[in-house]
């Protein structure tokens, strides 16, 4: 779906998808005797139904929704990638480090001619390279 789509349709599927959703949160906040999710789910869900029956005016509500979780969106998965690259992966490099490793050579080897690594593997034909999977 297109971030910036105001067609009758996918507010329509947007409507189901969300009348669905949040008529279950709903639905299990009933189950669970919890008010709060009762109100604000069950909000949500008739929104989602006005989606539906009426997606003409709720236009600008939808392009907003959208606007809002994009924003959530990137924000969250800036959030994600750099706790994964703090907590993960640096980590990891001075775990590796530590225990003896370098993953490229770094300095230059004076003593050596080349840096070519021969390959312990035949040659691939060229017939492979023009279909590959």
């Amino acid at each position: 779906m297109n971030s910036n789509s105001t067609d009758t349709r996918e507010i329509r599927k947007f409507g189901l998808i969300a009348l669905i959703f949040f008529g279950c949160l709903c639905a299990i906040g009933l189950w669970a005797k919890k008010p709060l999710p009762v109100y604000l789910f069950g909000c949500l869900s008739l929104l989602g139904l006005a989606f539906i029956l009426i997606p003409g005016p709720l236009r600008p509500v939808h392009s907003g929704w959208l606007k809002i979780a994009h924003f959530i969106g990137r924000a969250i998965t800036t959030l994600v990638l750099t706790l994964a690259y703090y907590l993960v992966i640096t980590p990891s490099a001075f775990i590796k480090r530590l225990f003896g490793g370098r993953p490229l050579p770094v300095r230059p080897d004076k003593t050596a001619s080349t840096y070519w690594v021969e390959r312990p593997e035949p040659v691939q034909p060229k017939e492979r390279f023009i279909k590959r999977y």
